[in-house]
């Protein structure tokens, strides 16, 4: 389990992680296509990351807090800035939440949820292909 690894507008939540999944997309433009050869034609644009991430809530998170985490990721907004590991250091990028999921877990004096996960895909691409040079 990993600590304080993301950070959400700013705010590092001291909350364990328990997963992250990061894939590549890379985006083609317009111009891609087909050609009548059936030669595929490429239009690269740049390449987007987009993360899962799946919280590990009952490392000492009150529900108080995952309340407020969970208010805050699925808030009818367009973008967060988000931190997240990338390489051996951190990326940040202004991002959408495309999805939140969570799950009861309990119910007692009031109900715990849990299994809290994430998926958030960038504005625009983090990498544009003038920045590669010989194909890395």
């Amino acid at each position: 389990m990993f600590k304080q690894v993301l950070t959400i507008d700013g705010r590092p939540f001291d909350v364990g992680v328990s997963s992250i999944k990061r894939s590549a997309t890379i985006q083609d433009g317009q111009n891609e296509g087909t050609a009548k050869d059936y030669t595929w034609i490429r239009d690269v644009r740049g390449t987007l990351y987009d993360y899962t991430v799946t919280f590990n809530t009952s490392a000492g998170l009150t529900r108080t807090d995952y309340d407020d985490l969970y208010y805050l990721i699925s808030a009818p907004v367009e973008f967060h800035t988000i931190e997240v590991p990338f390489g051996q250091t951190t990326l940040t990028f202004t991002a959408g939440v495309k999805t939140v999921n969570d799950e009861v877990i309990a119910m007692d004096d009031g109900t715990i949820w849990g299994k809290l996960a994430m998926t958030f895909k960038p504005k625009s691409p983090q990498r544009l292909p003038e920045e590669v040079s010989n194909g890395v």
